[in-house]
């Protein structure tokens, strides 16, 4: 991951936003995919109406629990770490600007909560058990950059500076970074909740709202350019299921074969395409990812897959 964030170019400002967008969207269609099927349960929190107040990958437990367990980027079952004694809310984090935000917000939220427990493997390109740490022991600048963070453009832009204050005060960090064994889990999770009752309560927060985003609605859709209109040419794409394989296959503006590229991971083979400079339109790129995204579906779930047609069962 670290290798292909090099790939994509810097602002003047040495952010990687690009790296950091195409992350992301990566991360939410492993979600996607990690889930299958599967629709994930979230326990209603009745003692605390309408908490967590923000959306994300998590798994509620008990709302009257002191823990917040935090497996970062790791695939850590949250159904079994959400139901153990003491924890509130089970989590996934992999940004140190949205996510943050997010996890933030929903801790702040619920008074109770007075321990976060990191767990699991961390981002090598986003750094955010680093970036938890610095805000907790560093706080942030008056732009809300957190101090001495690493990860790409760790910014807190959507939440106010008390509530970033608020969360340093309530929270505690428990580091248990690259551990993935439950049973030991379990057990720094029973000591932070029987240390966390010994602390005074946060009452003044539940008296609080919390601040969520607005985003102006725009209508989808819109249309596509032709196929032709790229002048790099286009693409065939076809899945290989007895090699486990996406093959995509560009063609010259004349129709004339250019390139191959193969992969199991529709994003390596998205980023070998713009690494070789073969996409020039942006919503070319887009409707590469989508389709791309839908060859490795049909690959990982048994599905037939047919370009520009939806997915179907064999």
């Amino acid at each position: 991951m670290r290798a292909l964030a090099r790939l994509m170019p810097r602002g003047v400002d040495g952010e990687n936003r690009l790296a950091v967008a195409a992350f992301r969207r990566v991360q939410q269609v492993r979600d996607l995919l990690g889930a299958g099927t599967r629709r994930r349960r979230r326990r209603p929190a009745s003692t605390l109406p309408g908490w967590p107040p923000l959306p994300g990958d998590y798994v509620v437990g008990d709302a009257t629990a002191p823990v917040a367990v935090c497996t970062l980027s790791d695939r850590l079952p949250l159904e079994a770490l959400a139901a153990l004694p003491g924890v509130a809310i089970a989590g996934r984090l992999v940004t140190v600007n949205l996510g943050i935000e997010r996890l933030l917000t929903n801790t702040t939220a619920n008074p109770n909560i007075r321990v976060l427990l990191l767990c699991g493997r961390d981002s090598p390109v986003f750094h955010t058990a680093q970036g938890l740490g610095a805000l907790i022991a560093n706080g942030v600048t008056p732009e809300r950059r957190i101090i001495d963070a690493r990860g790409h453009f760790p910014v807190l832009a959507n939440v106010t500076t008390e509530r970033i204050a608020r969360f340093r005060r309530q929270i505690q960090l428990i580091d248990l970074v690259g551990v993935d064994d439950r049973a030991r889990i379990a057990h720094e999770v029973a000591e932070a909740a029987r240390r966390a009752a010994r602390l005074d309560p946060l009452t003044e927060i539940e008296a609080e709202t919390v601040e969520t985003p607005r985003f102006t609605p725009l209508p989808a859709g819109g249309q596509r350019r032709p196929v032709g209109y790229d002048p790099k040419g286009f693409f065939i794409i076809t899945i290989d299921p007895a090699a486990g394989e996406i093959l995509c296959r560009h063609h010259w503006p004349d129709h004339a074969p250019g390139h191959e590229i193969r992969s199991h991971s529709a994003e390596r083979v998205l980023l070998g395409l713009l690494r070789a400079e073969l996409v020039t339109q942006l919503d070319h790129a887009a409707y590469l990812g989508a389709e791309l995204t839908k060859a490795e579906t049909a690959l990982r779930l048994g599905l037939d897959y047919h370009q520009d047609r939806r997915l179907e069962r064999r």
